[in-house]
C-alpha cells in the first residue's frame, strides 16, 4: 500500500516542478477572450499526454527523442505570438457572421485553437522529457500505469487552478484588462527562451 502513494506524490511533485511555468501561461489562455475553456483544457491534455507517450516511446521502444528537436517546437509560441501582437492593432471584426453562417468552418477554428495550446504545451516540454524520461526508464509497467492516471489527473487540477487564478476578482480583473496585451509578449519570451534553452542543450 505505501509503494502505490509513494509513486503518487512522486508523480505530483514531478508534475508541479516540470508545469509551474504553464500555470502561468494557462492563465493567459482562460483570460484570452479568443480562446473558451473547454479549448484551453483539451489542449492542454493534448500537450501533456503528447509528452507522456513521447517520454513512454522512448522507454518502451529504447530510443531517446532528443530534447533539442522539441526545443525546436519553440517556433510555435514565437509565431501564435507575433500573430497576437500584430492583431492587437485590429478591432473585432464580423466574428458573430462567421459563428452564424460558417459553423462548420469555427468548428475546425476551435480545433485548431485547442492544438495551438497543445503545441504551446509541447513546446515547453523539454524540462518534462527530461525528468520523465529517466522515471519511466526505471520502473515497470503497473509502476509507470499510476503516475500517468495521476498526471491525468494532475492536468485536470492544473486547469482547474489556473481557470480559478483567472476567476479571481483581483487577479483575473487584472489579467482580463491586460492579459491580451501581456499574452504575445509572453509567447515570443518563451518560444525564444525554448529555443535557447534547446541549443544550449
Amino acid at each position: 500500500m505505501i509503494e502505490p502513494i509513494i509513486l503518487v506524490l512522486t508523480a505530483i511533485t514531478m508534475f508541479v516542478a516540470t508545469n509551474i511555468d504553464d500555470l502561468f501561461v494557462l492563465m493567459l489562455f482562460f483570460a484570452n477572450k479568443d480562446f473558451n475553456t473547454k479549448q484551453v483544457v483539451i489542449g492542454q491534455y493534448i500537450g501533456v499526454i503528447t509528452l507522456i507517450l513521447i517520454s513512454a516511446l522512448s522507454y518502451f521502444l529504447k530510443f531517446l527523442i532528443p530534447i533539442q528537436w522539441i526545443g525546436l517546437l519553440g517556433i510555435v509560441p514565437i509565431a501564435i505570438g507575433l500573430k497576437n501582437l500584430k492583431e492587437l492593432k485590429k478591432p473585432d471584426t464580423n466574428l458573430p457572421d462567421i459563428k452564424e453562417e460558417n459553423k462548420g468552418m469555427f468548428s475546425k477554428l476551435k480545433t485548431s485553437k485547442s492544438l495551438l495550446v497543445g503545441s504551446v504545451t509541447i513546446a515547453n516540454g523539454g524540462d518534462n522529457i527530461g525528468v520523465y524520461v529517466p522515471i519511466f526508464a526505471s520502473i515497470n509497467f503497473y509502476q509507470a500505469l499510476i503516475i500517468i492516471l495521476t498526471f491525468l489527473i494532475m492536468i485536470g487540477f492544473w486547469c482547474l487552478l489556473s481557470f480559478k487564478l483567472v476567476d479571481n476578482m483581483v487577479l483575473g480583473d487584472r489579467i482580463r484588462k491586460y492579459g491580451h496585451i501581456i499574452f504575445p509578449f509572453v509567447l515570443i519570451i518563451l518560444g525564444i527562451g525554448i529555443l535557447a534553452k534547446s541549443f544550449i542543450l
